[in-house]
């Protein structure tokens, strides 16, 4: 009896603190196992960001419609002529991005499969609705294309419009979800030492992403709708003003975007860096991306300045929505990190014999 109660106490000790608890959890998920996995991760997300590149310039270049049937293009995977009409090379050069992107979220939700009892615990979650929703926005980007198979002007099909801001939304939450994914596949998640401060940062990081998005869904409807340049002059309007002096959808929808939408989230975003780095000072994996936000949040509210006073050149307002949809990313990557929480005491694995051995000797 004299040995087993200094067994007992030693093996208490051990599943008492969660910082060891935590670190033990590092160990059984054999990092270096699952290196190779999460630097796919990120060639996923690097991959999406040039899907939205490529996408974002088709649409505002008006190519979306350069091909009226769907999933092939002009009834052919290689279509004649593609390459040599500039139209054409954007819409099937997307189709073919996005094929190459869907094929890898797959092989990605059954890599993670296979591995999932060496992942964290929500990994697979993510991996599986990244592959509904890649699944979800090739359906949209196909319906978008059946429902409007004339190419008519962008306000002349209700129906067809909201098909093309639910694809453009949709990809947003995509990136999200791959985002999130590739934050928990990353060596960076096992070094989090997390701090209970931290859970405000996390909440209020999710809300700040919530508040982007909103931004983003604001935007895409304006560009689909054609009223990029409803209100052609920043910051006044063309009466002189600040507030525009005719109302209707086009104009009311670009004042929302370029004015208030923009200095909400200079708000929320300007906020958030502040309580990062008053609550997380010293820890790089959250203070970068809050940095990172502010850095991102500066060159989109130049961009959007530069895409109005130079009446929306196509390739600078394609940058524009790129470098939206990095900010949004950035924002749920400090969500995701600052929302982290370290295991309980209560749910630590049991000690090992040689951990118990050790520590009765």
């Amino acid at each position: 009896m004299s040995g087993a109660r200094p067994a007992m106490l030693a093996a208490g000790r051990l599943a008492a603190s969660p910082r060891q608890s935590f670190v033990k959890q590092i160990d059984t998920q054999s990092p270096a196992e699952n290196a190779q996995l999460a630097l796919y991760a990120k060639l996923v997300v690097l991959l999406t960001f040039v899907l939205i590149f490529i996408g974002g310039h088709t649409t505002t270049s008006g190519a979306g419609m350069a091909f009226a049937d769907w999933p092939l293009s002009n009834g052919s995977l290689n279509p004649d002529g593609w390459w040599q009409n500039f139209m054409m090379r954007l819409e099937h050069g997307q189709r073919l991005t996005a094929g190459l992107v869907a094929t890898l979220v797959a092989i990605q939700f059954f890599w993670v499969l296979w591995k999932r009892r060496a992942l964290p615990e929500k990994a697979f979650s993510l991996a599986l609705w990244a592959l509904v929703g890649v699944l979800a926005q090739a359906v949209l980007g196909g319906l978008r294309v059946i429902l409007d198979p004339q190419g008519i002007a962008p306000a002349g099909s209700g129906v067809a419009t909201t098909f093309r801001v639910l694809h453009g939304c949709c990809a947003q939450v995509e990136l999200c979800l791959l985002v999130a994914l590739a934050a928990l596949l990353s060596p960076a998640w096992r070094r989090l030492a997390p701090q209970p401060a931290w859970q405000r940062i996390g909440r209020f990081g999710w809300i700040t992403a919530a508040v982007i998005f909103l931004q983003l869904m604001v935007g895409a409807t304006m560009r689909h709708l054609g009223a990029g340049l409803a209100i052609p002059t920043f910051p006044m309007t063309p009466g002189g003003g600040f507030l525009p002096q005719a109302h209707n959808i086009f104009v009311d929808l670009n004042f929302t975007h370029t004015r208030f939408g923009a200095a909400l989230v200079t708000v929320f975003i300007g906020w958030l860096a502040a309580k990062t780095l008053s609550g997380a000072w010293g820890e790089n994996r959250l203070t970068r991306p809050a940095l990172g936000l502010c850095l991102l949040l500066v060159s989109q509210v130049v961009l959007g300045m530069l895409v109005i006073w130079n009446m929306r050149p196509p390739m600078l307002t394609t940058v524009h929505v790129v470098n939206g949809a990095a900010m949004l990313a950035t924002a749920v990557l400090l969500a995701v990190r600052a929302s982290h929480r370290a295991p309980s005491s209560s749910g630590a694995e049991p000690a090992s014999h040689l951990e118990i051995a050790e520590a009765v000797a």
